[in-house]
């Protein structure tokens, strides 16, 4: 954080302060929008600042069985769970851990109520699919 220091002077006496001083970012439109465009109509609604996006995140847990590289909605761990598998087109972001490492998005193939693994994970390892969805408010 910034700091600024002030000495002042009066007769007889000294002030000195400390002062600090947080400077907010400019932002980004898209998250912190700020004016609207000096071409768009009186706001609301203004299409050139959506407003603050919100995100959902859902999660899918399974284990895996040491066996299958394809996985449904039936094998979740439903007390882990917070949704089935969510299609990509429903969702702006997936991710996938196996063991709680991100695997990388060519290793997995995800589709509304299907996963398919590149390669079978090891008996009783965890598979956590996660679902971001982000919308403006």
């Amino acid at each position: 954080m910034p700091q600024r220091y002030i000495q002042h002077s009066a007769p007889n006496r000294t002030y000195s302060l400390n002062v600090r001083y947080q400077l907010m970012p400019l932002g980004c439109p898209d998250i912190f929008p700020g004016q609207p465009c000096p071409t768009c109509p009186p706001c609301p609604p203004c299409p050139c600042t959506p407003g603050l996006l919100t995100t959902t995140i859902y999660q899918y847990t399974t284990f895996s069985d040491g066996q299958k590289n394809v996985y449904t909605d039936a094998d979740a761990a439903p007390q882990l769970s917070t949704s089935g598998i969510l299609g990509q087109q429903s969702v702006s972001i997936v991710n996938l851990f196996i063991n709680g490492i991100l695997q990388p998005p060519n290793s997995y193939v995800v589709q509304n109520g299907l996963l398919v693994l590149s390669e079978v994970p090891s008996q009783g390892v965890p598979i956590i699919l996660q679902f971001i969805q982000i919308a403006t408010s």
